[in-house]
């Protein structure tokens, strides 16, 4: 399934942001997506900086080391002193087939040449959504995955079983090193789902910061994963401006206006 999300503003694009160093998070519509973990003046929205299919894509801007900003589908998600959490399960994580997404980098970027906006899958490693403490996810970059990464074109990156992904949280802290060798950045999707059989998939996200020395700017889209034999797509895009009506249909509301304006005074 393929769907479509429009930014807030129309026909104007979105551009939230948040100067506190706290996380901060908006509601895309009633589309499940949310701009969230917003901070350090980080820029994101659906805008028409970098389209992609169409009209739009969701821009990121980090303007400094500590600016952070994401886009996260969060089931069922809950507001939490301004920042969005998952509130439900999309089902679990053993049944997750792959995901993947669309991504550019601006020339006009500082930071380190191998960064990009990332992909993560986040997870309740023990699949009991009632302790959170065990909540984190799984990140996907290029520069562990043998990848360049190039700038003003847009990239596609899939995820599958033999990818390597490194975790923050899920009970393991940062970068935790779950295979037999000695590197922490190189356990592939399948040996996460081996190491957490449980786990529970709430969300999925993709973003930039924190710690990015420099300037970034960029965007993602057609975000999509296949969950237990089921896919979904989504695209971004600036919603339509509204319809104005033609200057004839404005006449003859005004005309009705008045007719009824002379009724009541009779």
């Amino acid at each position: 399934m393929a769907a479509v999300i429009y930014s807030n503003n129309s026909p104007l694009s979105d551009q939230f942001t948040n100067p506190t160093n706290l996380n901060l998070g908006q509601a895309i519509g009633s589309s499940g997506w949310y701009y969230n973990n917003v901070r350090n003046n980080g820029t994101v929205g659906v805008r028409a900086s970098f389209p992609y299919l169409s009209s739009g894509s969701v821009f990121f801007q980090s303007p400094s080391g500590a600016a952070k900003a994401d886009i996260e589908y969060l089931p069922n998600a809950a507001n939490v002193f301004g920042n969005y959490v998952s509130g439900a399960s999309l089902g679990r994580f053993s049944d997750l087939q792959s995901f993947s997404y669309s991504w550019y980098r601006s020339s006009s970027s500082t930071v380190a040449s191998h960064l990009h906006p990332v992909m993560r899958v986040l997870l309740d490693a023990d699949g009991n959504l009632a302790t959170t403490g065990d909540r984190g996810g799984l990140v996907f970059e290029r520069v562990y995955n043998s990848g360049s990464v190039a700038v003003n074109t847009w990239v596609s990156d899939t995820v599958s079983s033999g990818t390597y992904l490194w975790n923050f949280g899920l009970g393991l802290g940062f970068a935790a090193n779950i295979n037999a060798t000695p590197f922490a950045y190189d356990a592939t999707l399948a040996e996460w789902q081996a190491y957490f059989p449980n786990a529970l998939v709430i969300g999925f996200s993709a973003g930039v910061g924190s710690g990015w020395n420099g300037v970034f700017s960029g965007a993602v889209d057609s975000i999509s994963w296949s969950l237990a034999g089921q896919s979904l797509t989504f695209n971004f895009e600036v919603a339509p401006a509204a319809d104005i009506p033609e200057p004839s249909t404005l006449l003859l509301t005004a005309s009705g206006a008045a007719l009824l304006l002379l009724s009541l005074r009779r």
